[in-house]
């Protein structure tokens, strides 16, 4: 071994441009490495790739049952959207879109947070309903009978293309799109019952079928993360929160509310997936819940109303509030939040808010759309100007004991027969219980003396459907009363007219099979949803102005008071003011109702003694002899 030092100086000077060029070689390959991987995620993400499918539903594909469902994937052109793509209009808070019942349809509306007014996105003689917003593709999800059958349909909102999802005679409805937009969970109805299924929007995947029980499972949301998917089910007894673990097989259902006493509805994820909100039927009010979904705390309340959504940051929820004559859109503060002011004045039946703004070419959708003529015009013809009074006006083809209805009325009521004969496939107002009712005809007794038949401005429809099967009634409190909302069952059960039934509806024959229980309550709920297809004609009534009246306050015991069947037009009028329509006020002799004052309790009168100069005695007759016969002499 050398101990030169000049010999070791020699050899590492040798050494090291070997390691400086190693160094050099593994720099580049560690960027040639990256730009490869940076090109090769860029070819994945072209628009023509297929993209790889997601784990968990690929797990979902081999442990479900596959129910080949017939779809189209043809485009049509939307009647009034704009051919060019154009850019979004960007807002801070996000758009807001909305199903809107104008015109006696239900369309599709969006507010962008910020401007005057909504846009109608969706037109035309048919009901568009559960808007769903994939913001990346610019697609809008939602259900539609446009032809004929419920099926679901997306929209391309910067295209105006539209395209149908399925294509069944069964009902599908309120789609949710998972977090990477390439599959949309919804509920269906095709043999009995509602169930949960997983649709794919690409590719060429079978349709997956999330649930299958024999209760209903229904109005399905999908969480941030992708791998839940939050839904209402009855299949413990009433209807409850559920979630379903996509990645948990063994697992895959869980009751989150388990509540017997209440029912939940509408169930909402918030964007970061670890809040659930939903609402509950407490007491004839709506109330909205807030739960976390790992934690252990009880649920929170968190203002009013059903259809819940959140906004975009998690700091605002907004919700549908419900009358018994409207529903609006209302707005609460969560977590600090400020909600955001929403002129949305409509009849609002669902709603969905994603943080993007609205394509500049949807907003030229109803540009080519002329506008809707008036579902009925009022004409007076019989009015006698001198006296500022209205006559009656015949309702032909109608039978009932007086067939006429107030001038102010008869128009009206005539649309809404057409109406309902064409989405019934039957004239279920041919024959009335009672339309005018004069003011000195007797009503049945237990009605009162101001019921709105006297004013010629109302009619009860017959009850032989409700003997006969065909009609349901769905009890509905809203604060100390009760209303009815009625479903009438439609000539054609195929699913081309009305739709299923999604709550359970009021037994009030049980009442008489003697159990006091069901006695005492006036009835009670069925057990099972009643199975066909009905059409909700409450929503058609109040579309052509008539509104539904509470039930009575003795509607348990007195099967009339329920007055389920009666519907009135007001048009902003009180019960006087449309009697004077028809009568002087002199004619008009009611009962002047007044508390009766309560008797004061008073000394109970004695017996007092008898003065003497007002007694006397009456005398007793003193018995005398009785004389008998004497023997005559001979």
């Amino acid at each position: 071994m050398s101990d030169d030092p000049n010999q070791s100086t020699e050899k590492n000077g040798k050494r090291q441009p070997v390691r400086i060029w190693i160094y050099r070689i593994f720099l580049v390959v560690v960027v040639v490495g990256i730009v490869f991987l940076g090109w090769y995620s860029l070819q994945l993400r072209q628009p023509g790739q297929p993209d790889l499918p997601e784990p968990t539903l690929s797990a979902l594909t081999n442990s479900l049952a596959v129910v080949p469902t017939k779809s189209s994937g043809s485009d049509q052109g939307f009647p009034s959207a704009a051919t060019t793509a154009s850019s979004t209009d960007n807002a801070a808070q996000g758009t807001v879109f909305f199903t809107a019942r104008t015109q006696a349809r239900s369309h599709i509306w969006a507010y962008v947070i910020g401007d005057a007014e909504p846009v109608q996105i969706t037109f035309g003689e048919w009901d568009d309903r559960n808007p769903a917003f994939n913001a990346d593709d610019g697609l809008l999800a939602f259900t539609s009978n446009r032809g004929l059958y419920w099926d679901l349909y997306l929209l391309d909102l910067n295209s105006g293309n539209l395209r149908q999802l399925t294509e069944t005679p069964g009902f599908e409805g309120n789609p949710t799109w998972s977090p990477d937009g390439r599959w949309i969970a919804y509920e269906a109805k095709y043999d009995g019952d509602f169930d949960i299924y997983i649709l794919p929007v690409v590719g060429d995947e079978e349709v997956i079928q999330l649930t299958n029980h024999p209760a209903n499972d229904n109005s399905p949301d999908w969480d941030a993360g992708g791998r839940r998917i939050a839904f209402i089910s009855d299949r413990d007894g009433s209807p409850d929160v559920f979630i379903a673990k996509l990645d948990q097989p063994d697992e895959r259902f869980v009751n989150l509310s388990h509540t017997i006493e209440l029912t939940e509805s509408d169930p909402a994820y918030n964007p970061m997936g670890n809040l659930l909100a939903y609402s509950i039927e407490r007491m004839g009010f709506e109330e909205i819940l807030i739960e976390e979904i790992e934690g252990e705390h009880s649920p929170s309340p968190n203002g009013q109303g059903h259809g819940v959504r959140w906004s975009p940051d998690a700091k605002a929820l907004i919700a549908v509030l419900e009358d018994p004559y409207d529903r609006w859109l209302v707005s609460y503060a969560h977590n600090g939040g400020q909600p955001p002011g929403l002129p949305i004045h409509f009849n609002i039946e669902d709603l969905f808010w994603t943080a993007e703004g609205l394509p500049a070419a949807a907003y030229q959708f109803g540009d080519d759309e002329a506008e809707s003529p008036p579902l009925y015009v009022i004409k007076l013809n019989s009015s006698d100007a001198t006296i500022d009074r209205l006559s009656l006006a015949p309702l032909p083809g109608v039978t009932a004991p007086n067939a006429s209805l107030s001038d102010a009325v008869d128009e009206a009521f005539n649309a809404l027969r057409a109406r309902v004969a064409a989405d019934l496939g039957w004239d279920f107002l041919s024959t009335l219980e009672h339309a005018f009712v004069g003011i000195n005809d007797p009503l049945p007794p237990g009605l009162s003396y101001d019921d709105w038949l006297f004013t010629e401005r109302a009619f009860a429809f017959s009850q032989a459907a409700v003997q006969a099967g065909w009609i349901e009634m769905v009890r509905e409190d809203f604060g100390g009363q009760t209303y009815w909302r009625v479903y009438v069952r439609t000539a054609e059960q195929d699913g081309s007219q009305g739709e299923p039934l999604r709550t359970p509806s009021w037994d009030f024959q049980i009442r008489y099979e003697g159990v006091p229980q069901f006695y005492d309550q006036g009835g009670r709920i069925k057990e099972n949803i009643p199975p066909g297809y009905y059409v909700d004609f409450t929503q058609l009534a109040a579309d052509y102005g008539f509104e539904r009246v509470p039930a009575l306050p003795n509607w348990r015991t007195y099967y009339h008071g329920a007055r389920f069947n009666e519907f009135v037009y007001r048009d902003h009028r009180n019960w006087m003011e449309a009697m004077l329509e028809l009568y002087p006020n002199s004619a008009i002799i009611t009962p002047t109702p007044f508390q009766t004052p309560t008797p004061t309790p008073t000394r109970t009168p004695r017996p007092t003694p008898t003065s003497w100069w007002w007694r006397w005695r009456t005398p007793t007759p003193i018995p005398t002899s009785t004389a008998f016969p004497t023997p005559t002499a001979g």
